[in-house]
């Protein structure tokens, strides 16, 4: 029982540690690296027996996929019987407590402890999966450490028991489930009845896609696995290779509930592809369960998304290892992906002498090392680049904080308002290319002109108002590339396809025959910019000087195709005062 006896020790040493909170001058020495260690996960999908679609759902659920910063806690038993039914109008709180009380009849926290402990029916066990996940765990300072001490890197296996309290249930409740097909024949009836009442001719929906919609309600809880529920299960152990399965079954509830509830979150779910024929369609079609899979991760992916950016525990932490570049140990193993956000923590001591946590810089994933099969105590560093932020140290604190790669920013030029938008490529499509964004913009505003005169003299378009104001809208599509300057600065290019329309009303008829009269004109466009972040990382001030170069200007009555003109004339011909090609404007932009 000597070994035993000492996993437990220092289990509890651990645990003790964890409750009464880390001390200043351990903050100081190591910054808050001890403070995350990877969770591990299991998901148990709620069967509502005899529902549409609940087969096929549970047949989903044995497809499902566990993301590698998390370790997968899987369990023979992917499926609970629903404790509460589906309503129109559902008591979220009732319904997270019947969960809850299933999952402690079902004794689901109990599986989850010998799942760790590989505990067989005859009552023997093994410490390899303990072990194994305490070894991947730990980080190069913790190898380091171990090194130093008597026992060696066994202390880095026995580590690994105080994440048996890191595991987590998802539980997953699928619903509203419909097929393509569901959909479009309820559109259909409704689009004939319409044409029905109104007398109108019946046009049948476009069906584009096929596969399964619905949504997603997931609970998620934590196994209470504290110290002293790990003192009745070391009450369980009849000799060092045996325990008793009477006393395992009871651990949880000689003491308190099994689970604590950590949250819920409810989003919308797709598991469908391009029907053949249609545009991106897949050359070769997913079958209805393999679309059924993908339904159910999506939901999963959008949930855990969630989750990671309002729950501690599911946010990376590491030490920054150097500075420049900035570097850390974490990569792939944690489920790092390029361009993902962290910030960069320093912990100082307050003016109530309490260690407290200030804010240094924001970083972004540039490099990311693949460190899954690292050997211990070697492992590769992942490169950042910093985006905001003050002068960072060996030592700060990264801590993950996902956000979603989207830009919307608004502002003021020569030719009026501009509203813009931009997305991160490298970090939707996880692909290593540094602030590589898509961006649009669109400009409107009311310009005056003199001296205009009539397109090409023709009397055709002689209701262009002479003197006046029209009503100038311009759009642009492209491709932005920044590059980070001095922690808070950024420049960067752009180049796109453009274009350009100026219109009026027609006033030489009554009001009633007056139409839209319409110029346009397109082609390419390029720039330069020059930002700076305002009191965020987020939040910047950027200033823009770009270039065009238009084609032939068309007219267009009633602004409609059939009636649109080339006039072969450009924008100077039609308007003098329009000699210049070039614009600057000054715009806000926060991203999320």
């Amino acid at each position: 029982m000597n070994f035993i006896k000492s996993i437990v020790l220092s289990t509890l040493l651990m645990f003790s540690f964890n409750i009464t909170g880390q001390d200043t001058d351990q903050l100081k020495k190591k910054g808050p690296a001890d403070d995350y260690s990877r969770s591990s996960i299991s998901y148990l999908l709620l069967n509502f027996e005899g529902e549409k679609y609940s087969t096929e759902l549970k047949r989903g659920i044995y497809g499902s996929v566990v993301p590698s910063k998390f370790d997968n806690n899987d369990m023979k038993q992917k499926v609970l019987k629903a404790p509460y039914y589906h309503s129109s109008n559902p008591n979220t709180r009732r319904n997270i407590e019947s969960v809850q009380r299933a999952l402690a009849t079902d004794l689901y926290a109990n599986k989850i402890v010998k799942y760790w402990w590989r505990v067989r029916d005859d009552g023997s066990y093994s410490t390899d999966l303990i072990q194994k996940r305490g070894f991947y765990n730990a980080t190069d300072i913790d190898v380091n450490e171990a090194d130093a001490e008597k026992r060696g890197r066994a202390t880095l296996a026995d580590a690994g028991e105080k994440l048996i309290a890191n595991s987590y249930v998802m539980v997953l409740d699928y619903n509203n489930i419909k097929t393509m097909t569901d959909i479009y024949d309820a559109q259909d009836e409704a689009a004939r009845k319409t044409a029905k009442k109104l007398n109108t001719e019946y046009k049948a929906v476009e069906r584009k896609k096929n596969g399964y919609t619905g949504k997603l309600m997931a609970y998620l809880f934590q196994v209470n696995y504290s110290d002293t529920v790990q003192g009745y299960f070391m009450d369980a152990f009849t000799d060092e290779n045996t325990l008793d399965m009477n006393k395992i079954d009871k651990i949880f509830s000689e003491v308190y509930s099994p689970f604590k509830f950590v949250k819920s979150q409810s989003v919308s779910v797709d598991g469908t592809q391009a029907n053949p024929g249609e545009f991106l369609a897949p050359v070769v079609q997913k079958s209805k369960q393999q679309l059924m899979i993908k339904l159910v991760n999506n939901g999963i992916g959008k949930v855990i998304n969630q989750l990671e950016k309002s729950l501690e525990a599911f946010r990376v932490k590491t030490p920054l290892v150097s500075t420049n570049p900035p570097t850390a140990k974490i990569g792939k193993k944690e489920g790092l992906t390029y361009e993902r956000r962290y910030y960069v923590w320093q912990y100082v001591e307050g003016n109530s002498g309490k260690t407290v946590a200030k804010r240094k810089g924001v970083v972004r994933a540039r490099k990311v090392a693949d460190n899954r099969n690292d050997e211990l105590g070697a492992t590769q560093s992942s490169v950042f680049y910093q985006v905001g932020g003050q002068k960072l140290d060996i030592g700060m604190t990264l801590q993950e904080r996902k956000d979603m790669g989207i830009g919307f920013g608004a502002g003021y030029g020569g030719a009026g308002g501009v509203v813009r938008a931009d997305i991160n490529v490298g970090q939707w499509l996880n692909v290593p290319v540094r602030q590589l964004k898509l961006y649009a913009d669109i400009i409107f505003g009311s310009t005056a002109y003199t001296g205009v005169i009539p397109v090409a003299g023709s009397t055709e378009y002689s209701t262009m108002p002479v003197n006046g104001d029209y009503s100038e809208n311009k759009f642009s599509i492209g491709i932005l590339k920044e590059y980070p300057l001095a922690r808070n600065f950024h420049f960067g290019w752009y180049v796109g396809y453009t274009g350009e329309s100026v219109s009026w009303e027609d006033e030489t008829g009554s009001a009633t025959e007056r139409t839209s009269e319409q110029l346009s004109a397109a082609g390419m466009n390029w720039g330069l910019k020059l930002g700076t972040n305002l009191f965020a990382h987020n939040f910047q001030l950027i200033g823009t000087f770009g270039g065009h170069n238009y084609g032939d200007v068309t007219y267009a009555s009633g602004i409609t195709d059939e009636e649109s003109i080339s006039l072969g004339q450009v924008w100077v011909d039609i308007f003098p005062e329009r000699t210049s090609s070039f614009s600057v404007d000054l715009s806000l932009r926060i991203t999320f």
